[in-house]
C-alpha cells in the first residue's frame, strides 16, 4: 500500500513521510519541484510532482495510491472535494486530514466520501 502525502516538504508534512518510512511503508511525496527536494527524503521516498490545490493534475500522483494524508492549507477549501472525489475514483481507500480544528469541506468531503 502506498501512501500520497500532500504538503510533503511542510512542516507537517516531512513528519508524515519521516514516521511512515520508519514504519516501512511505501510513501510517495508531492512537491512542486521534485529535483530540489530529492535530497531531503530517504532515497525509498517517490517524489511526484504537484500541488493539492490542483487535484485535475493529479491523476499520475494518485495512481496506485491506497491511502491519502492532506495537509490543508489555504486555497483548499475551494478544491478539496474535488482532491476527495478524485483519490476516491483513483483507488484511494483511506484518508487522513491535518486541520485547524474546524470542520470544513475537506473535512466533510472525507467523511461523505465513504472511506476510512
Amino acid at each position: 500500500m502506498t501512501t500520497l502525502v500532500t504538503g510533503a516538504t511542510g512542516n507537517t508534512g516531512r513528519h508524515v513521510v519521516a514516521e511512515l518510512v520508519r514504519r516501512g511503508e511505501q510513501v510517495r511525496a508531492l512537491t512542486r519541484d521534485p529535483a530540489a527536494n530529492a535530497g531531503r527524503f530517504p532515497a525509498e521516498v517517490e517524489l511526484v510532482p504537484g500541488t493539492h490545490n490542483t487535484p485535475d493534475k493529479l491523476g499520475a500522483a494518485l495512481h496506485g495510491v491506497s491511502r491519502l494524508h492532506i495537509t490543508v492549507t489555504a486555497g483548499l477549501a475551494e478544491v478539496g472535494p474535488e482532491l476527495v472525489e478524485r483519490a476516491v475514483a483513483a483507488g484511494v481507500r483511506r484518508i487522513t486530514v491535518v486541520w485547524g480544528g474546524q470542520v470544513g469541506p475537506v473535512e466533510e468531503a472525507v467523511a461523505d466520501s465513504g472511506v476510512e
